[in-house]
């Protein structure tokens, strides 16, 4: 059986101490200069080192262990979103423990208890509801917390969102430069999230300074989604529909592709996301892509900062989207 590779064995490869080699495993890396920690990096690949998490948890009381909890772990969003976050913390030394909240506050307050009783060092949340207060349990317990894709109104925790209003701004040009009459923004229920209620109101904003009429669909796509759409879709006026996130744009395409409706001549779609699945329907959809992966990464990397900060603001970092320009409006 091959023997473990130990930390005194990386350390005398590197030819740096057993002490420095700990504080890389644990991202402190203070004066430590870019050859060090490039060195060190190449001799833990090169023989394959893995660390002791659970001996090292007991002597420095730590668990490198970071909760995330998302809204739908069925959603395409929340699997790129979860693969970007892993790849930061693996490489820093985290695990994480991935919890799905099936759109339910009262689970999701369940799934967050039950990350404090395993002792994680931060959470990484895509919040189920607008409210604080939901999570003032959590500032209590002196927790880092960041949210991700949503923000509390007010606002109190850092969040990582995706940069909503430029992105629809530009796809309303398009769609006021074709004569559009009508637009219905079709969406989940805006009532507990932010980021519905932000997209659902730039575009009406725009649409109506531009004499659109302008109509809000809100739907759990259930028996009634598809009457509700054809009666849009019937109207005289000119109509096109913006779909709020992929789960709802998925749901819109598949009715017309069903009702043999033509995209664009009966009616425009456009909408968030895209994960390259809108390029193969119809003349192609036009739509907003959400580089998800990318903000999984930047939520890693900035729940690892705040584990270092004594306190920290409620600040947003933006992550850009991607305008997939196809056939569709």
């Amino acid at each position: 059986m091959k023997k473990k590779v130990t930390i005194n064995q990386v350390a005398e490869k590197a030819g740096v101490s057993k002490t420095t080699i700990s504080r890389f495993l644990n991202g402190r890396y203070g004066n430590m200069s870019k050859e060090t920690k490039e060195k060190i990096a190449a001799v833990i690949e090169e023989l394959n080192y893995r660390p002791n998490r659970q001996a090292q948890s007991l002597k420095s009381k730590r668990s490198y262990l970071i909760g995330v909890v998302v809204a739908d772990i069925s959603n395409m969003y929340s699997s790129l979103l979860l693969k970007g976050i892993g790849e930061v913390l693996e490489k820093r030394g985290y695990q994480m423990i991935i919890m799905d909240a099936a759109n339910s506050i009262e689970q999701e307050r369940d799934l967050l208890e039950k990350l404090l009783d395993q002792s994680v060092e931060a959470i990484i949340l895509q919040p189920s509801s607008r409210d604080p207060q939901h999570y003032a349990f959590l500032k209590e317990r002196n927790i880092p917390l960041l949210l991700v894709d949503r923000q509390t109104d007010p606002a109190e925790w850092p969040a990582v969102i995706t940069d909503n209003v430029s992105a629809i701004e530009k796809i309303m040009e398009a769609v006021i430069q074709q004569d559009y009459q009508k637009i219905v923004v079709v969406s989940e229920p805006l009532r507990e999230v932010t980021t519905r209620e932000i997209r659902y109101h730039t575009v009406a904003d725009i649409a109506g300074k531009a004499g659109m009429n302008v109509e809000l669909m809100e739907t759990t796509m259930d028996e009634a989604f598809a009457k509700r759409v054809l009666a849009e879709i019937n109207s005289p006026k000119k109509t096109m529909l913006f779909a709020s996130n992929g789960r709802v744009l998925m749901a819109v395409l598949t009715l017309l592709i069903e009702e043999k409706i033509d995209i664009p001549a009966d009616v425009g779609v456009t909408g968030f996301d895209d994960w390259n699945l809108t390029a193969l329907v119809g003349p192609g959809i036009t739509s907003i892509e959400q580089q998800s992966q990318a903000i999984g990464q930047t939520a890693a990397a900035k729940i690892l900062e705040l584990l270092k900060a004594e306190k920290y603001l409620a600040e947003e970092i933006v992550v850009p989207t991607k305008l997939q320009w196809r056939h569709s409006i």
